[in-house]
């Protein structure tokens, strides 16, 4: 038996060195990241605060101040989430319309527009008592009314968080989940698809 003591000894440093000196486990390769899939909120800073651009394409058709539910969700989904997570300032929801009909109407309906954005925020748990509405009409046109596409841009129910910085809206929010407003307008101006505002007067 002592002579086995020496050669245990000698088997045992062996395996120690040999698991020393063994390859660890390969770290598992990290996963890649998920791309946003949610909606895309156009967002911009201003003078006045964080600027939400709510697309009326998916919210309102000429002469309507009802939503297209399903198309709208998604969006109303997302600012209600930032308003209720992000900040506690207080919000101008802002209708508008094209220049379709008479100015009477469009008074009506921009207000009307901006009033049931507010009722579907509040629905979702934003506070009416921050939700302040107003309607500008046709008076604050952000691309021409000679066109439909153009027109469609103009049917529209803006938000202005009021003094909210972008970066607190917009911090550890998901890559992709924001694009500037008026980044996009100027790429369709650009691109031709749109006529500037200034480049046909209201009817």
């Amino acid at each position: 038996m002592p002579r086995l003591r020496p050669a245990l000894s000698a088997l045992s440093a062996c395996l120690l060195l040999t698991a020393c000196q063994s390859t660890p486990p390969a770290a598992p390769a990290p996963a890649p990241d998920t791309p946003y899939r949610g909606a895309v909120l156009a967002v911009d800073q201003t003078e006045r605060g964080v600027q939400i651009v709510l697309p009326g394409s998916v919210l309102f058709e000429s002469g309507q101040a009802s939503f297209q539910a399903a198309e709208a969700a998604p969006f109303l989904d997302r600012v209600a989430q930032l308003l209720l997570t992000k900040t506690d300032k207080r919000v101008a929801v802002e209708g508008h319309t094209d220049t379709d009909g008479s100015a009477p109407l469009n008074e009506q309906l921009s207000l009307a527009r901006a009033r049931a954005v507010a009722d579907a925020l509040s629905s979702r748990g934003v506070p009416a008592a921050r939700l302040d509405t107003a309607g500008f009409s046709f008076r604050r046109p952000v691309a021409s009314n000679s066109t439909e596409d153009g027109k469609r841009l103009n049917r529209r129910v803006e938000l202005v968080v009021l003094g909210e910085q972008l970066a607190t809206l917009t911090a550890n929010e998901p890559a992709g989940a924001f694009e500037s407003a008026w980044a996009r307008l100027r790429g369709l101006i650009e691109q031709g698809r749109v006529q500037a505002a200034d480049a046909a007067a209201p009817r």
